[in-house]
């Protein structure tokens, strides 16, 4: 076996003890944090408010809520071994079923976030570092500044403002997945990945600029002029494919930021995600709820790490060597 598979065999393990942790976690801040479940279940049911006592006891023992912290949490924990995440405390419906059309929603909305981040960020980054000091570099680096600095729910207020209002082309509401109506999917996902993708996109764009500008600036580009090489054979041949990889490692890194923005963005662009969901489960203390929806935003950030280390595996001869 090679070293390299040896690495990824290593991390694998080290994701899944990260996700074991994840649980343990989850399931203590949930429990310390104030509030109560069932008071929260009732206020959803008005007709439940007048509950005695001794019933709002019973409930607590039909929900398992009575059980010490231990019981409650290797019960949870063998449910999601058994891939049975249990069942809803607000709606009393099993979670799994509930949850699986949002994951399509948050995992469309990252990796629309995550593609438009790369190539904007990536392109713009080789423009400006082949125009240096140039009018387009001064206006892209003002731009991923700004970028940088504005929160992602105001840049999502002011474009559903601008859509909305004033442009009359985007209504928050009526929310079509891609496979029923894909030009109404996208009018509606991508002001929201438009705006979840800024900042990563002038992450990229600053690191995909500055590494572009070293490498045009080191002995192998000059030998390539030397050698009569075109500029655009040199700085998308030779510069860019040295300069992708520390946007790749921005760009992973970001993708994981990504899932917990989406949190605010799909609450400010009205998405049915899983953001959506564990702001709603949060709100009405739904432990299971927003226990396996921690998990789950905890699995596809590890699963980005992971995937991320694969590709520099592959790409990077320094990444195989040291493992």
């Amino acid at each position: 076996m090679s070293a390299s598979a040896h690495y990824l065999i290593r991390r694998a393990a080290l994701s899944v003890l990260t996700l074991w942790l994840i649980t343990i976690i989850a399931f203590a801040l949930l429990r310390i944090a104030p509030g109560d479940a069932v008071l929260a279940a009732m206020a959803r049911s008005p007709g439940e408010m007048s509950l005695s006592a001794a019933a709002m006891e019973e409930r607590r023992a039909d929900l398992g809520l009575d059980r010490s912290y231990a019981a409650q949490y290797l019960s949870w924990l063998g449910g999601l071994l058994r891939l049975d995440p249990g069942a809803s405390i607000a709606t009393g419906l099993p979670i799994g079923p509930e949850v699986a059309p949002r994951i399509a929603v948050t995992i469309q909305l990252a990796l629309l976030s995550a593609l438009t981040a790369g190539l904007a960020g990536t392109l713009a980054g080789v423009a400006a570092a082949a125009w240096k000091d140039g009018p387009f570099d001064a206006a892209a680096r003002t731009l991923a500044l700004a970028a940088l600095s504005a929160p992602a729910f105001w840049l999502g207020l002011i474009l559903v403002l601008a859509l909305a209002a004033w442009a009359n082309i985007f209504v928050a509401a009526g929310y079509r997945p891609i496979w029923d109506d894909p030009a109404a999917n996208l009018t509606r996902i991508m002001p929201a990945a438009t705006v979840l993708a800024a900042r990563p996109a002038a992450l990229v764009f600053r690191i995909v600029r500055i590494s572009t500008v070293e490498i045009l600036e080191s002995d192998f580009i000059r030998t390539a002029r030397a050698r009569g090489l075109t500029e655009t054979r040199i700085l998308w041949g030779h510069a860019f494919p040295a300069a992708a990889l520390p946007g790749i490692t921005a760009l992973g890194v970001q993708t994981v930021f990504l899932l917990s923005g989406a949190v605010v963005i799909e609450q400010v662009f009205g998405l049915p995600g899983l953001g959506r969901s564990l702001t709603e489960g949060v709100l009405t203390r739904d432990y299971p709820l927003v226990q396996f929806l921690v998990l789950l935003f905890g699995f596809f950030a590890l699963l980005t790490n992971f995937t991320m280390d694969a590709v520099y595996t592959r790409l990077d001869p320094r990444v195989r060597l040291a493992a």
